[in-house]
């Protein structure tokens, strides 16, 4: 099945494509209009090339609209199917934004962005390893994390419980 966001952006091509085509259709209306004769003043020439491709002009204006629908689909689909980076920083710019500017909060992209619990064991994991922090620090902030997951996801089962100490006894 062809992703929705190229549907939208072949939507986009062949109406800019027509825009060109109803654009230079007009261009010939207009430049026509000159062939019967030179009106007396460039004003005068001006408006009845104008209102010769009056048509074409609504045209090109109703085509752009619909491109510029079809480009906003394909950039709104894009967003969405994106995969986008987790970080904390990120998060705070995110939030910052969508509280200027309230119509992002449509998109929640902050939560998009947020760092899964399972980023932030790979994270501590890696600290640990590379030396920054200590096996102690390690096991405080893991215990930490999963004391904030467990009271957000409401009590655990015996099973849930003894999946975490063999992953704290493992580091």
């Amino acid at each position: 099945m062809v992703a929705r966001h190229w549907l939208y952006f072949g939507g986009f091509v062949v109406t800019a494509i027509a825009i060109v085509g109803a654009g230079l259709m007009g261009v010939f209306e207009g430049l026509s209009v000159l062939s019967g004769g030179v009106p007396g003043s460039e004003e005068l020439a001006v408006l009845t090339m104008l209102s010769a491709a009056a048509e074409w002009i609504v045209i090109v204006l109703v085509l752009g609209l619909i491109a510029l629908v079809f480009l906003t689909a394909a950039v709104v689909s894009i967003l969405r199917n994106a995969s986008l980076p987790r970080d904390d920083r990120l998060v705070t710019l995110v939030t910052e934004l969508e509280r200027h500017f309230p119509l992002l909060r449509r998109f929640d992209v902050s939560a998009a962005v947020e760092p899964t619990t399972e980023d932030r064991k790979r994270e501590l994991r890696e600290q640990y390893v590379t030396g920054e922090i200590s096996e102690s620090t390690f096991e405080q902030k893991l215990a930490e994390l999963m004391d904030e997951t467990s009271s957000e996801r409401g009590p655990q089962t015996e099973s849930q419980v003894s999946v975490t100490t063999e992953d704290r006894s493992r580091k």
